[in-house]
């Protein structure tokens, strides 16, 4: 068996373990990452990057090569729905929420992991491709042993980052398991081929049983979601699943009918279906020698999309505890700990409710979406939790949190 020694092993990847390994090598650790991946392939992750997340890129100097990796600035929404004609949707500007950060990214996620990870190679990191079987063992010393080719190797390290996202091997491995509940069921697929959409702006909204979303990756590309019915999981698998899920695009909410998405589109990766998925620690996130990251350390209902802006978040802070602190104990991480558990309290809280607007279908929900939207225009305070999308959590007011204001929001058709 071969051995090796590191400051930090991190196993996944993804965002959050290629960002954690370039930071941590620029700043003087010894750092190996293990990728299950022979090389970085669609796997239909997240790829919309808020405002706050580009700071947070930025804070770790990965910003240019999320850029590198395809990483598209959009800079307006447009809020398309059913319950609006399309030339009455609100756009809203994106530009302005964090100062120096201009709007979310779109980003192709396995182009983007492969752009960092070869940022964190340059300044040191070892990236381990295909290392399948990983087993790690927490305690004072950890270990990670895998399979690389035939070969069995053994990593030593001072500590382990767990960031396999929602498959959650490493937390389930150390004892740190996760809580969780379906709201609802989603498709996405990567497409070229977009000429006539505005490659600045994204769309978001609700018609018939469907939660449609547009996010441009430039030069006519993007990512396409659908958000449906539990009870129709399932339904863009087998034999022209791309086909009838292209064609669900075509909207009466959308101007020219959606024309420009579903009769343009063309695949230029796979289709993929999930469960929308919230993850909740049932004992916690850090455990002796061991500290989970990003989707694996709890993430909220997709819909709310800052799944990424929080692996970037949990990277600079357990950063921060790694380079400062000389003895990287549980009680070390309790900083990290509290802030994940507020940041994810809310974050949780707003995507619920964001979930209920916009994914639950049929009369009472749209009479209900209608009815919020009129209230919303009329009042803008009642979009305040909107801003979980452009700013930090710990940024948008306290009162969006309320049962009270939520009561308020859909007291009329609850």
């Amino acid at each position: 068996m071969t051995v090796r020694t590191c400051d930090v092993a991190i196993v996944g990847g993804g965002i959050a373990g290629t960002a954690a390994a370039a930071y941590l090598t620029a700043n003087g650790l010894s750092v190996v990452l293990l990728e299950r991946q022979e090389v970085f392939s669609d796997l239909v992750r997240g790829e919309w990057l808020a405002p706050w997340g580009v700071a947070e890129a930025q804070r770790l100097g990965v910003d240019d090569a999320i850029a590198v990796g395809g990483g598209w600035e959009i800079r307006e929404w447009t809020q398309w729905d059913e319950v609006v004609a399309p030339g009455d949707a609100v756009t809203v500007d994106m530009t302005s929420f964090v100062p120096g950060a201009g709007g979310p990214r779109g980003i192709p996620h396995h182009l983007v992991c492969d752009a960092i990870a070869e940022q964190a190679e340059e300044s040191g990191a070892e990236i381990v491709m295909g290392a399948r079987d990983c087993e790690v063992d927490a305690g004072e010393e950890p270990i990670v042993r895998y399979r690389k080719d035939d070969e069995a190797v053994e990593v030593r390290a001072r500590i382990v980052l767990g960031a396999t996202g929602t498959n959650c091997r490493v937390g389930r491995q150390v004892g740190l398991p996760m809580n969780t509940s379906v709201d609802h069921w989603g498709a996405g697929l990567r497409v070229e081929g977009l000429t006539d959409w505005p490659m600045d702006v994204q769309a978001m909204g609700t018609e018939g049983e469907r939660n449609f979303m547009v996010f441009p990756q430039g030069d006519g590309m993007a990512r396409l979601y659908l958000n449906y019915p539990t009870s129709h999981r399932h339904q863009y698998r087998g034999d022209g699943a791309a086909e009838r899920f292209l064609a669900d695009f075509e909207l009466e909410a959308l101007p020219g009918h959606g024309r420009s998405v579903y009769a343009a589109a063309r695949p230029i990766g796979p289709l993929k279906e999930w469960p929308a998925i919230t993850y909740r620690p049932q004992h916690g996130i850090v455990t002796d020698g061991v500290v989970l990251i990003g989707d694996e350390a709890g993430t909220s209902d997709t819909v709310l999309g800052v799944g990424l802006s929080c692996a970037l978040r949990d990277v600079r802070i357990v950063s921060d505890v790694l380079l400062s602190e000389r003895e990287w104990t549980p009680e070390a991480f309790l900083p990290y700990r509290e802030e994940r558990a507020f940041r994810m309290e809310r974050l949780v809280f707003g995507a619920s409710v964001i979930a209920k607007l916009q994914c639950e279908f049929g009369p009472e929900a749209t009479a209900r979406r209608r009815r919020v939207r009129a209230l919303m225009d009329e009042n803008p305070a009642a979009q305040v939790l909107g801003l979980l999308n452009m700013v930090p959590p710990e940024e948008v007011p306290e009162f969006g949190f309320s049962e009270f204001f939520v009561e308020r929001l859909f007291r009329e058709t609850v």
